[in-house]
């Protein structure tokens, strides 16, 4: 496990066990199982669906009913209800999208968390990418910030990871 994982991994060690989770764009199929066997009420999602497929078998041994909740879905068109997730895990669901097109996915993230959700976020480090970079789109997606945004080097290179929160005026006491 990186340091990324790890930190996903400690920072979910506080959430209900029942809490619904999003594993968005799960291509690392590692994490999709570690996250169930937490036991969640996990989704997982992957926008190819040779990953979605290879996702379902990994899982299905250990958690059948985990394989029916393994789809084919783009960040930018879910298909799940309005305030859904509690959690949404973003570890490098975001890097493939073009510049004009991320405000999509992240509104479409921002749609399906239950209003006080979270969203942990990792975008690979690049050139335009920085933790001013991340920390501007998401409060630009209406995101407020819990944990500033930082760079994490791991072997696969460096990401850029934060935790925001969906807070809207409902939400404020």
């Amino acid at each position: 496990m990186s340091s990324l994982t790890d930190h996903l991994f400690r920072t979910l060690a506080a959430v209900s066990p029942g809490s619904r989770l999003l594993d968005l764009e799960c291509g690392d199929r590692t994490v999709t199982h570690a996250l169930a066997a937490l036991g969640f009420d996990l989704h997982a999602t992957a926008s190819r669906t040779e990953v979605a497929v290879r996702t379902q078998h990994a899982v299905a041994t250990a958690f059948p009913a985990l394989a029916d909740r393994v789809i084919t879905a783009a960040p930018r068109a879910l298909g799940y209800p309005d305030h859904f997730f509690e959690w949404v895990v973003a570890l490098g669901s975001y890097d493939a999208i073009e510049a004009d097109r991320l405000g999509d996915a992240l509104a479409e993230t921002r749609r399906v968390l239950k209003p006080g959700g979270w969203v942990f976020v990792a975008v690979r480090d690049g050139a335009d990418v920085s933790p001013d970079w991340l920390d501007e789109r998401m409060q630009d997606a209406h995101f407020a910030i819990a944990e500033r945004p930082k760079r994490d080097e791991g072997a696969d290179g460096g990401v850029v990871r934060g935790i925001y929160r969906k807070v809207d005026r409902d939400v404020i006491g």
